[in-house]
């Protein structure tokens, strides 16, 4: 299998403990942890192997909150620098 049909069979598993991971990464990237940091965090690698870490970064709910870190932190940068 390669790993484009591995991480689409881990993205489209519905299992319960799939579903508290994506809401556990979301959650922590709502709070201002970084993507890296909540993948890093023992609360996920052990629960996930490295394919189905990778996997969960293709989460479309992943994707978007990872997305608005990136937006808040580019605001703020450019916040700071009209401020100068």
């Amino acid at each position: 299998m390669s790993i484009k049909e591995t991480i689409h069979s881990l993205i489209t598993d519905e299992s319960a403990k799939h579903k508290r991971l994506i809401e556990y990464t979301t959650g922590q990237l709502s709070q201002g942890r970084s993507l890296t940091e909540v993948l890093d965090d023992p609360y996920v690698t052990n629960r996930l192997n490295p394919m189905e870490r990778r996997a969960l970064v293709e989460e479309p709910e992943v994707v978007a909150a990872a997305q608005a870190e990136s937006l808040d932190e580019l605001r703020a940068h450019l916040e700071e620098l009209a401020g100068s």
